[in-house]
């Protein structure tokens, strides 16, 4: 998706924690193109990023009309990778590479920005009915933010059962399991749903800052009640997390070794610097070029980004 906010967040970043932790983030509601109803977990003013993640929208629910589906218009990223996962409906990626690719629940989109890829994100043609699920972006290392841009759509991810819960890990490492998605740093996305009231444990490296993202019906982590709707963050220094989950409980597990560097978001680029950010936004004003290529798939304009006033220094 599209960053929705039309400015950058001229703010400092907190320390990470480096002890564990249990503290809701507040969230922004905002809505999406022509209706579609987002909530914003990162970046907020408390919390910039968790781990490498430094962006996740939770997408409705809502209902969506066959007339009135989504339309992300052909925008640009850099420095990051997008993370596409779906609880109910189906989207469709076109990008800059020439994929398309329908997303549906279970299976992953994830697309690898590095040095410029754009995209559009649709609804399926003629698609009515419910659309649910979350986008991350994920800050890529220093190492790799001149990458190749790519494309990737999975659909066999592992999954395994503790308890009653089942856990589908999306990207990363957890538990000896690895995804078959290719990351740049050690993290982790993991997909936890429970078929009834249950308790599990998961081990992590101690190094992960970590976050909960409640999707739906309730949990607790240490005693302490999580709201649905809500994002966790749980700092660092566990080795294992350990979740009471009710009876259709939903959940995301998200985390990850921070980088170390800085980690600068303005619109839909993310750098490590300014003159990075910059360089970006000259380049998407003369769209299509050999940085952006043209998404052929998508029937409509670009989306513009906003001025970055070159007096204003992000943080």
């Amino acid at each position: 998706m599209s960053n929705v906010t039309t400015g950058g967040e001229l703010i400092d970043c907190p320390e990470n924690c480096e002890r564990p932790t249990v503290r809701a983030l507040p969230s922004q509601s905002k809505i999406l193109g022509s209706g579609l109803p987002i909530v914003r977990h990162l970046p907020v003013r408390e919390q910039r990023r968790i781990g490498p993640w430094c962006f996740l929208d939770h997408i409705g629910p809502t209902n969506l009309e066959a007339d009135n589906g989504v339309d992300v218009g052909t925008h640009p990223h850099i420095g990051l990778q997008t993370v596409t996962w779906l609880f109910e409906g189906a989207l469709l990626h076109k990008d800059s590479l020439g994929y398309e690719q329908v997303i549906r629940p279970g299976q992953l989109n994830l697309m690898t920005a590095g040095r410029g890829i754009c995209h559009s994100e649709e609804s399926p043609p003629g698609f009515s009915g419910p659309i649910h699920g979350l986008q991350f972006w994920i800050a890529l290392p220093e190492s790799d933010e001149d990458t190749d841009p790519a494309f990737a759509h999975h659909t066999d991810l592992p999954q395994w059962h503790l308890g009653d819960a089942t856990v589908t890990l999306v990207v990363g490492e957890l538990d000896g399991h690895r995804s078959p998605a290719q990351v740049f740093s050690p993290l982790v996305g993991a997909h936890i749903r429970a078929a009834g009231d249950t308790t599990l444990s998961l081990p992590v490296p101690a190094s992960f800052e970590l976050g909960i993202c409640v999707n739906q019906g309730h949990a607790r982590l240490e005693g302490t009640a999580m709201d649905t709707g809500s994002l966790y963050y749980l700092g660092q220094g566990r080795d294992e997390v350990t979740l009471e989950l009710d009876d259709g409980a939903d959940i995301m597990l998200l985390g990850g070794e921070p980088l170390g560097q800085p980690v600068l978001l303005w619109w839909n680029f993310v750098g490590r610097d300014q003159a990075r950010i910059e360089a970006a936004i000259s380049d998407w004003q003369s769209y299509p070029n050999d940085r952006f290529g043209a998404v052929d798939a998508y029937d409509g304009p670009p989306l513009k980004a906003p001025p970055l006033d070159p007096n204003i220094k992000l943080k």
